[in-house]
């Protein structure tokens, strides 16, 4: 089921105003759309995994936060 399909079966709950308070999905779609999440989390991360020197430089990164080597935003901020 595409994003279109699934969305054009989403049923809205409104207040006495009219403004959409919630969602409501029949559980076969709401089952579709966790699975196309799902798949798409799937694809990003190994994209992301598959560019080269990523990980090792997420870890490094981690270190150096950990080791409190790091620069905050608002100080590079303040700098530039």
């Amino acid at each position: 089921m595409t994003t279109t399909e699934i969305l054009q079966n989403v049923q809205f709950v409104v207040d006495s105003k009219g403004n959409k308070t919630a969602a409501l999905l029949e559980l076969p779609i709401w089952e579709a759309l966790v699975s196309s999440l799902k798949r798409a989390e799937e694809e990003v991360t190994e994209e992301l995994l598959a560019i080269p020197g990523l990980v090792k430089t997420i870890k490094q990164s981690q270190q150096r936060v950990r080791s409190g080597q790091f620069s905050r935003y608002e100080d590079i901020k303040r700098n530039v």
